[in-house]
């Protein structure tokens, strides 16, 4: 269907929504915009049959994640570094350090038990190839970054920017030597 309006490469990426009724179930589709637009012109008395203006989209260009870097630095991260995800390793035996010697455990949804498991985090970041870690002031201020930066992320074209941050661990807030 999408073809037929002029989206190109479409493909069927899966169905959404519950499955209790039909009114809620949906597809994913997946799409390139058209390279060309045809828009047939209004009838006049001295136009033809096939009369139309041919307007040529200009691809944008793919934004570039050092603009996002860029944007980090500004707003006052002392590093940033763009990793590939693959690079990125998820393992059980930390949430082990956070079930014995960490106070926050199980106190709210930023701590295990509550956040994602180790299957679902490897999961989701297989869908994702690049990440961008980021250095800078503690606590709350570097978590305003990020979230700053998602949003700029979005609105440069990576729709599936996503922040994840760290909290402190141990009683004081401050990191432990025994806890992640």
């Amino acid at each position: 269907m999408l073809q037929k309006v002029g989206f190109e490469k479409t493909e069927l990426v899966g169905e959404t929504g519950f499955n209790s009724s039909p009114k809620t179930k949906g597809v994913l589709l997946r799409a390139e915009k058209p390279s060309r637009l045809v828009y047939k012109q209004k009838p006049t008395y001295d136009s033809k049959p096939g009369d139309e203006k041919v307007h040529t989209l200009e691809k944008k260009t793919q934004p570039s994640i050092n603009a996002i870097i860029d944007k980090a630095y500004g707003l006052g991260v002392e590093k940033a570094k763009i990793i590939d995800t693959s690079t990125v390793i998820v393992q059980k035996w930390v949430l082990w350090k956070c079930l014995y010697g960490c106070p926050f455990y199980n106190k709210d949804g930023f701590h295990p038990p509550l956040t994602p498991g180790v299957d679902e985090t490897k999961e989701v970041l297989s869908e994702y190839t690049k990440a961008i870690l980021l250095n800078g002031p503690k606590g709350k201020a570097l978590t305003d970054i990020a979230v700053r930066l998602e949003v700029e992320a979005y609105h440069l074209g990576f729709y599936k920017a996503f922040a994840l941050t760290a909290l402190p661990s141990g009683s004081e807030g401050e990191s432990n030597s025994g806890a992640t």
